[in-house]
């Protein structure tokens, strides 16, 4: 899967920067101890993952939702549905890797007291690959030649090839569109389900249940006296839709909140305001999201390794990602942070030398004629590509355009909205139909260790997200590889080889990682913030202490 849909341009994170901040509620609440007030700035438009590609609504779905695997704070697996991981030595998944056996709990029951079983793993996995559902991405659900109930509570699943990352990637939070299991008894039949009324009120296996949704206003869950691992402790939670960070802000600052989670988007003021509220708990945590800027190879003279080149060595990215995100701000050379799958510190990016750039420039014909790099009459000129909905990447683009025009090379920053940036092919989005030469996004794997899909050939548009149009026999090659075995030292070995290659190549320009702040009031215990960004993954163990949290 890609990434909530894949490349996530900051931008592209409208609603994640703003959802961004989970806070509070100005309507009256119930006792003060036995809710939790959280918010969203961006209304959801459904609660479906499958279905709704959208930010929020992978990251409110761990609440209510359940999954064959969830991940913990380290993006490792952990059991959800599933009993235990399937590996090859525990025999889940079999030494040829064509096929991965799931065990499944007994005695789980659905929000609406149905029984869960097989009949829905085997649904689930059937809508999935159901060409008639919209489902945002097939990446390993593509490989799926047969799954069958074996009994009750085991389900094998048969692969038409070795996939590697096959088990992270189906109906796990590990994966890079995370999926929630269905209940085969209200959806299964059904020629598509789209518009299905269960995607506003979805009944689920998470430790809470939606109870109400007022469109625009807020949506309230209560936890579910029946949830298999025991009855959340928090009877409530409160889901407010603010439109307004500031009025998030606010909220906070008046005790109003209860938590919420200041990314880099929200900018290095508005962190630092939050923490320094008095009885104010934050917790900073690496987050796995990397961001980059996207080199439009197909457009000359981008497919040029020169002048690639020259923009990487040209561009002073450390220096404008942290005047962007501050103290959350993360260097990073590659896709990978130390400690994370296949990292290797001996894999760098060209540091900051804009003589160096000015040299391959010259190198590559551009010579600089009157303050401007010319070539056959023609000036080196660049469209950088922004979102109306997020400053930060118009920011971004300011600054990148400031130092290329040190070195005599135009940019031009246009701005679009999302919904056209990631708009099909069909319906001539920008980012399909390659209609810009940088722009600056992001990728969030969660815990799925390929990062391929955004660099192979044969996923570019409109087959992928790969809008570099990146395509390199040899880092198809390591794909291949990378994606075919089951062993994880070949597995990292051909990763590695794959990154030193997009390096040597200057494929795209790697701007480093970032932290998240997982901020929370006094007396609220049990949150684990997650490497991967998903931070309610353990909502049934928060509680309040002992102590009123008003005290």
């Amino acid at each position: 899967m890609n990434g909530h849909r894949s490349i996530r341009t900051a931008c592209a994170l409208a609603a994640l920067a703003a959802m961004v901040l989970l806070g509070s509620c100005t309507a009256p609440a119930p006792r003060d101890d036995l809710v939790l007030r959280m918010a969203t700035t961006v209304d959801p438009p459904g609660l479906n993952p499958m279905v709704f590609d959208n930010a929020n609504v992978v990251f409110f779905a761990p609440l209510f939702h359940g999954f064959l695997l969830r991940t913990d704070g380290d993006a490792r697996l952990i059991p959800d549905l599933a009993v235990v991981v399937p590996t090859v030595a525990n025999g889940g998944i079999a030494r040829d890797g064509r096929s991965v056996t799931y065990h499944l709990r007994h005695g789980v029951r659905w929000h609406d007291g149905v029984g869960f079983d097989a009949r829905d793993v085997v649904f689930s996995f059937r809508a999935a690959m159901n060409p008639a559902n919209q489902v945002p991405d097939r990446t390993g659900f593509d490989h799926v030649a047969d799954v069958r109930a074996l009994d009750p509570y085991t389900v094998r699943v048969r692969l038409t090839a070795p996939f590697s990352p096959f088990v992270a990637s189906c109906f796990t939070l590990a994966a890079n569109d995370p999926y929630a299991l269905l209940p085969a008894h209200l959806l299964a039949g059904k020629p598509d389900i789209n518009r299905d009324p269960y995607n506003a009120h979805p009944i689920g296996l998470g430790p809470y249940m939606v109870t109400a949704w007022d469109r625009g206003n807020r949506i309230v869950l209560k936890a579910d006296p029946h949830y298999f691992r025991g009855a959340p402790a928090i009877p409530r939670i409160d889901i407010e839709i603010i439109p307004s960070i500031n009025t998030i802000q606010t909220l906070w600052e008046a005790g109003k909140l209860d938590l919420l989670v200041a990314r880099a988007s929200g900018g290095p003021q508005h962190f630092a305001a939050l923490r320094s509220v008095p009885g104010t708990h934050t917790v900073l945590k690496p987050h796995y999201e990397f961001d980059f800027v996207i080199l439009n190879t197909a457009h000359p003279p981008l497919d040029d390794v020169r002048v690639r080149r020259a923009i990487v060595e040209g561009v002073d990215r450390t220096r404008i990602m942290q005047n962007l995100e501050g103290a959350l701000y993360l260097p990073g050379d590659t896709d990978r942070l130390p400690g994370q799958f296949a990292y290797d510190p001996s894999i760098v990016q060209p540091r900051y030398d804009p003589a160096g750039a000015a040299r391959l420039l010259d190198a590559a014909g551009w010579r600089l004629i009157n303050g401007m790099r010319t070539k056959n009459g023609r000036q080196l000129s660049f469209d950088y590509v922004a979102t109306t909905e997020t400053p930060v990447t118009a920011t971004f683009g300011l600054q990148l355009a400031q130092d290329l025009n040190k070195l005599g090379i135009r940019v031009a920053i246009k701005s679009y909205s999302y919904n056209l940036l990631f708009a099909s092919a069909a319906q001539h989005g920008i980012y399909p139909d390659g209609r810009f030469d940088l722009t600056f996004s992001g990728w969030q794997p969660d815990g799925v260790n390929d990062h391929s899909y955004l660099f192979r050939c044969d996923t570019r548009p409109p087959n992928g997200d790969n809008f570099g149009r990146i395509c390199d026999p040899e880092i198809d090659a390591a794909a291949r590889a990378e994606l075919e075995t089951p062993e994880e030292s070949r597995e990292a070995a051909a990763d590695r080889a794959l990154t030193r290659r997009l390096v040597a190549q200057s494929d795209l320009l790697f701007l480093g990682f970032n932290q998240e702040a997982a901020i929370s009031r006094a007396g609220l215990e049990g949150i684990v913030p997650s490497v991967t960004g998903q931070h309610l993954w353990n909502a049934w163990a928060w509680r309040w202490s002992h102590r009123s949290k008003t005290e």
